[in-house]
Formats: C-alpha cells, sequence, structure tokens
C-alpha cells in the first residue's frame, strides 16, 4: 500500500468547513469536474503534493483545539487506501466528516469506499448542481453514529480568510453572486 497521499491544500484550523474547529484536508484530483465547481486547481491528478500519511497523522494528532478532521477536495475517494490508512492513524477522540461527489448508489456498489464508511461520522454523497441554492442540497447526507449531528451540517454559507505572513487562504461556502477568485 502506498504510504503518501496526493493532497491540494491543507489547514489546520477552520471553523466554516464542518462543525466547529477542524483540521481540513483538500485531495487532489477529481474525475467529475462539475460545472461550477468552485475547487477547479484540485481536479488534476498531477497537480498538488505528495504528503507521507503518517507524518500527515502526526500533523493532525499534535494539532490542539480542533474538534475533528474534514475530507474534502478534489475527491477523497480516489485515493480510498490512504484514507483508511489516515484514519487508522488518528486521535479516536477526532470526528471525521467527508465531502464526496460519489452518489450513495455508486458508494453502496463499491466495497472498498462502503468499508471506509465505518471510519466517518458524516458525508455527503453527490455531484455538485450549480443550479441549487446550495452545494449541500441534492446530496445524500450519511451518518455513522451520534458525534456529528444532522442540525450541525445544515447548509451554512461563511468564508474565512487567513492571512499568514505573504499567504493568504480563503475557504468556506458562499453565495455564487460573490464568488471569489479562488478558493481553497
Amino acid at each position: 500500500m502506498t504510504k503518501t497521499i496526493r493532497l491540494h491544500h491543507i489547514m489546520e484550523h477552520s471553523i466554516v468547513n464542518g462543525p466547529d474547529n477542524r483540521f481540513v484536508i483538500w485531495t487532489q484530483g477529481c474525475l467529475f469536474h462539475c460545472d461550477g465547481c468552485f475547487n477547479q486547481p484540485t481536479h488534476s491528478q498531477t497537480g498538488g503534493f505528495d504528503m507521507d500519511i503518517a507524518q500527515l497523522a502526526d500533523k493532525i494528532n499534535q494539532t490542539k483545539d480542533i474538534r475533528g478532521i474534514t475530507l474534502t477536495g478534489g475527491e477523497p475517494l480516489l485515493q480510498v487506501k490512504q484514507v483508511r490508512l489516515l484514519l487508522n492513524l488518528i486521535r479516536r477522540d477526532l470526528d471525521v466528516l467527508l465531502f464526496s461527489g460519489f452518489t450513495w448508489e455508486e458508494i453502496r456498489q463499491d466495497t472498498t469506499k462502503k468499508q471506509l464508511l465505518t471510519q466517518i461520522d458524516a458525508a455527503l454523497f453527490g455531484r455538485y448542481n450549480k443550479n441549487l441554492p446550495h452545494p449541500f442540497y441534492g446530496k445524500k447526507l450519511v451518518l455513522n453514529g451520534n458525534r456529528i449531528k444532522k442540525e450541525e451540517l445544515k447548509p451554512w454559507l461563511n468564508t474565512e480568510i487567513v492571512i499568514n505572513g505573504n499567504n493568504v487562504q480563503i475557504t468556506g461556502l458562499y453565495k455564487q453572486s460573490e464568488k471569489l477568485n479562488e478558493v481553497c
């Protein structure tokens, strides 16, 4: 099994990518290329960077004041074996939220992807549809246990801007009329 995962970006603290303060992982690579996708820089299979999975897990485990991790992309489930390995290595007190463009039907037909669900607390499955008023609409919410509650995943529109020296990171969800040039 590969010991690296292909990433687009990581953010150690985010309050707009799931409930409470979260460590967010944007994987690199997506086959869906949904019309209007706001994460187009994550689509290329060759973009981004490789990171050692054990080092990423250590970074997550050492990050203080986070409730959990959010896996997004790109498409995290294109690297399902790497994601499973990562989730085996992170602290058990962290909850896990997954955003995936795969549909619930596609997940249920794929044994490897279906097995990953035992490691996920909540997931939103389905392609992005720019014609719906919010990216969560038209998707299937799957909850596993009660560490993340349905009420915590109601559609929100929040944007977060993090400035660190010369590096500016913008993330979150916003109205299409307020679309920004670059969103992580």
